[in-house]
């Protein structure tokens, strides 16, 4: 067999490797990590300005959240609560979004041709397995002078 019979037994190959991918629980998961950033930011923001003023006499005292919301908002805006938002926003969205799309793969492969549901433990396995290829992908595609690659 040459050209066409080995292109079609190659695509059905990678359909039988694939057929449990599922590209909307990427996009669902990216999603869900870009707008929970967003929404929250500023309170990151103030949890680095609580860590980064402790006890030093050169950066300004904050009385709690608050205060420190409404100082930022004074002196910057709206833009001062968003400092820093684009890396948090990137990393976020692409560990959720590599997250789910894992999970939800490895749950479809463990029931593939099972009639019953996975039981509680196959489904802390499955996540507890999503995350470290998450974390594989994530940590050695991003960050690999971390990892000496």
């Amino acid at each position: 067999m040459t050209g066409q019979g080995q292109s079609a037994s190659g695509s059905a190959a990678w359909s039988t490797v694939f057929r449990h991918v599922r590209y909307e629980n990427l996009v669902a998961g990216v999603s869900g990590g870009v707008l929970s950033n967003l929404a929250l930011h500023p309170l990151d923001l103030v949890k680095i300005r609580f860590a980064v003023s402790d006890g030093l006499e050169l950066r300004p005292k904050y009385k709690g959240i608050l205060h420190c919301l409404t100082t930022i908002w004074k002196l910057d805006g709206l833009r001062g609560l968003y400092q820093g938002v684009t890396p948090n926003v990137w990393g976020a969205g692409l560990s959720w979004g590599l997250y789910f799309f894992f999970y939800n793969a490895i749950k479809s492969y463990k029931t593939d041709g099972r009639a019953e549901r996975l039981e509680a433990t196959e489904y802390l396995v499955s996540a507890a397995e999503a995350g470290i290829c998450s974390w594989a992908v994530w940590n050695v595609t991003w960050c690999p002078s971390v990892y000496g690659i």
